[in-house]
């Protein structure tokens, strides 16, 4: 497949978080290497003793570039096969991004080790937290009616305005809930508070207001009652 100009802007556009991750890993690893000494660890056993020294290079490009490579394979996958629908488009977009993250936590865990700062790993998963959650806020702002990513309830699915405006308050809420959860890597002993509260009552927030805002269903023009049973 032969991209044209046309093409390339609406890929950057439609890419612009995961191109955005990419940068910013490449960008976190080259920043904290340059500080690094030339032989750093680079792997510990289970006792937390390390068993292998090498070249600092390999931390800085190893994974980074590997995120690069299986973010291109699964694009060039994505250009040369057609998809049916946006529906598979947007999850497959959904699962680049996933593994982008998943490599950033790693690359990022890496570096604080190199570094010898040892951070709980628990703390680190707020990270893909966060993205993932701001991520899935912004692809609920604009989420076309019955589409794969959007609010789900049985009242969205039965009224447009309803999915509409669900969506928009999703987005609002699924940023303010990121935005607590990347709060919580400074409060450890509120750590699982502000990483598990913000999501449920967004959930749960979203649920009823769908209910809430959803029109009363029609009348039963066959009731067999009223003015039409009198008529008859």
């Amino acid at each position: 497949m032969k991209w044209n100009g046309k093409q390339i802007k609406f890929f950057i556009a439609k890419k612009a978080p995961h191109l955005f991750l990419l940068a910013l890993l490449f960008f976190i690893s080259m920043l904290i290497g340059a500080y690094l000494p030339e032989r750093i660890p680079l792997h510990w056993n289970r006792g937390g003793v390390v068993d292998r020294i090498g070249s600092k290079n390999e931390l800085i490009f190893m994974l980074p570039a590997a995120a690069l490579l299986v973010f291109a394979i699964s694009v060039y996958a994505e250009s040369r096969f057609v998809l049916p629908s946006h529906k598979m488009r947007g999850f497959l977009s959904f699962l680049q991004f996933f593994f982008l993250v998943i490599f950033f936590v790693a690359q990022t865990r890496g570096l604080l080790r190199a570094e010898n700062v040892w951070t709980p790993f628990e703390r680190l998963l707020a990270i893909p937290a966060v993205l993932l959650f701001a991520y899935v806020g912004g692809a609920f702002e604009g989420a076309e009616y019955m589409s794969l990513f959007g609010v789900k309830t049985k009242w969205t699915l039965q009224n447009r305005e309803v999915w509409d405006r669900t969506n928009r308050l999703a987005a609002r809420l699924f940023r303010a809930a990121a935005f607590l959860m990347l709060v919580s890597i400074f409060f450890y002993r509120w750590f699982y508070y502000f990483l598990v509260i913000p999501p449920a009552l967004s959930i749960a927030a979203l649920f009823v207001y769908s209910r809430a805002i959803s029109p009363p269903p029609p009348n039963n023009p066959g009731g067999g009652s009223g003015d039409g049973g009198a008529e008859k």
